[in-house]
């Protein structure tokens, strides 16, 4: 499977930006997938609006066959943050956005922060469920292009965004990581934006992972949390986001930093 990280092209830069770095996940980025058989489909995790704008106009993306074709979207949401489904709308003149999301985010995005009932009256949005809610932490889906990656939704505890209608108290699906299994090779990648600690159950998925892309941890938790991801047997251990100072030299631990237009092959 091919994996290719948008972060919006070139950087930018924000004036007199003093918010606290791990309040929103803008600099994370947006993971594009497809399953290696040269069909030219693509499944992104999350959209932000600079990557919605770089699928339009960056022209390195035509390496890539499929990637910036607006007449195909398959988005899959991990969540309802803002930065991770703000460039919904961006993609508005395109063709229906095929979506995979949970019940939560679906219901977050038709309620607090009304993204989808917007783009109704443009592109369309052709909800796809992923069943992680009530009892059920985790489920096992199929995206439609790519019939041979096996995704799995793990529910995960992150912070809740400041829209969120339910105030403090959240529910099983608000948060996913994705486990994605290639049918073929068996190789395996454990995605999780927007999580920087893993709870156990997340921890099993990543010890048997191929490709790891987790957030920074926070500071306090550095130390220990690096450690652990040392020991994880994982080839490809990717961070999104900026590294704190406290994890020193990444690259000796053969840990990398997510970077605009990076590639990974499994």
């Amino acid at each position: 499977m091919n994996i290719v990280i948008l972060r919006g092209g070139a950087p930018r830069r924000r004036r007199n930006d003093t918010r606290n770095a791990d309040a929103g996940t803008r600099e994370r980025g947006v993971m594009a997938i497809s399953d290696g058989s040269g069909s030219g489909h693509w499944a992104l995790v999350n959209m932000s609006p600079a990557v919605a704008h770089q699928l339009d106009s960056d022209t390195r993306l035509d390496h890539h066959p499929g990637l910036p074709d607006g007449g195909l979207r398959t988005v899959v949401l991990t969540d309802a943050q803002v930065d991770h489904v703000g460039g919904l709308l961006s993609l508005r003149d395109g063709a229906p956005i095929e979506l995979y999301a949970t019940p939560a985010v679906f219901e977050e995005l038709t309620t607090a922060l009304p993204v989808l009932p917007v783009l109704q009256h443009y592109c369309g949005v052709h909800w796809h469920v992923v069943p992680v809610a009530g009892d059920r932490q985790q489920a096992s889906f199929r995206v439609e292009g790519l019939p041979m990656l096996e995704f799995t939704a793990v529910a995960t505890r992150t912070p809740a965004p400041p829209h969120m209608a339910r105030g403090e108290h959240g529910v099983v699906g608000d948060s996913i990581a994705l486990a994605i299994r290639h049918i073929g090779s068996g190789q395996r990648v454990f995605c999780a934006p927007g999580l920087a600690q893993p709870g156990s159950e997340a921890f099993e998925w990543m010890q048997g992972a191929d490709c790891l892309l987790m957030d920074c941890p926070d500071h306090d938790a550095a130390p220990d949390w690096l450690s652990a991801l040392r020991a994880l047997p994982a080839r490809h251990k990717v961070l999104l986001g900026q590294a704190d100072d406290a994890l020193g030299s990444l690259a000796d631990d053969g840990i990398a930093l997510a970077y605009d237009g990076m590639e990974i092959t499994l």
